[in-house]
């Protein structure tokens, strides 16, 4: 028993990673039988296994870029999604470096480019409308966004999406839709230092995250004018101010 729960430790543990190994390899190997030092036939142990590794794998799809390319992105948005290239005329607009931050410093670990092929709701934490910055502007339309509709605790979220109390309180919600043919940078959080977050007692850091992907809309605040603007905000009487304890659910129903 020992040996099977220590496997499925370090199965939980490398899942996502073991993806790349390939599913059907893994079975395969589930299915070959192997004994350990005492005899005992452990199918049974690497069933388990391939089932989680699958779990993790579940979480994300193929997308196949039109030079060839293939990356894994959220199943979730998969299908709306396409992956754009260097040579495409709409690459560098993206801003693909401005959104790559090195181990430490937050943002993204390693970016991609993508063209939404249909219109898709993001979400984004934000400090509210009382909170204002020297120039009168409050926090809500800014560069970073998730695809994933805000769930869980706030201090969960600041977890997944690396995002320092410092930055911002996260008190409020804001849905908006990004619009078919916008051209936006995703990828998986790069990891926050405590130096990063301004905090001198280093207590406050986060680890980089493959799961939970941000998104990088950039200079989101000249983005939202019509005709031509390719993310479309409700007015923030739509927003909610969020529980701490579950960010799903609004203390208020809108902005006053």
């Amino acid at each position: 028993m020992s040996t099977f729960r220590s496997l499925f430790i370090v199965a939980c543990s490398f899942a996502r990673s073991a993806c790349s190994l390939g599913s059907v390899a893994m079975f395969r190997i589930a299915r070959g039988g192997v004994r350990d030092q005492k005899g005992h036939n452990m199918r049974r142990v690497l069933v388990v296994f391939a089932l989680v590794v699958l779990t993790g794998c579940a979480h994300r799809v193929p997308l196949h870029g039109p030079s060839g390319a293939t990356i894994e992105v959220p199943r979730a948005v998969a299908s709306a999604l396409e992956l754009v290239g260097p040579d495409d005329k709409d690459y560098a607009a993206a801003d693909a470096t401005g959104a790559t931050g090195k181990v430490g410093d937050g943002k993204v670990s390693t970016p991609y480019v993508v063209r939404l092929t249909h219109d898709l709701p993001v979400y984004r934490l934000w400090a509210g409308p009382a909170v204002r910055d020297a120039q009168g502007r409050t926090s809500r339309i800014g560069q970073w966004w998730t695809f994933d509709r805000p769930s869980g605790t706030l201090a969960g979220f600041r977890r997944r999406y690396e995002v320092c109390v410092q930055w911002d309180t996260l008190q409020w919600v804001a849905q908006c839709t990004i619009r078919r043919g916008a051209v936006v940078v995703i990828g998986p959080g790069q990891s926050v230092s405590a130096h990063t977050c301004g905090d001198p007692t280093g207590r406050e850091s986060y680890p980089a995250n493959d799961r939970d992907w941000q998104v990088y809309i950039h200079e989101a605040w000249n983005r939202t004018s019509t005709p031509n603007g390719d993310l479309s905000c409700p007015d923030e009487r739509r927003d909610y101010q969020d529980d701490p304890g579950n960010i799903a659910k609004p203390i208020k129903t809108s902005v006053h």
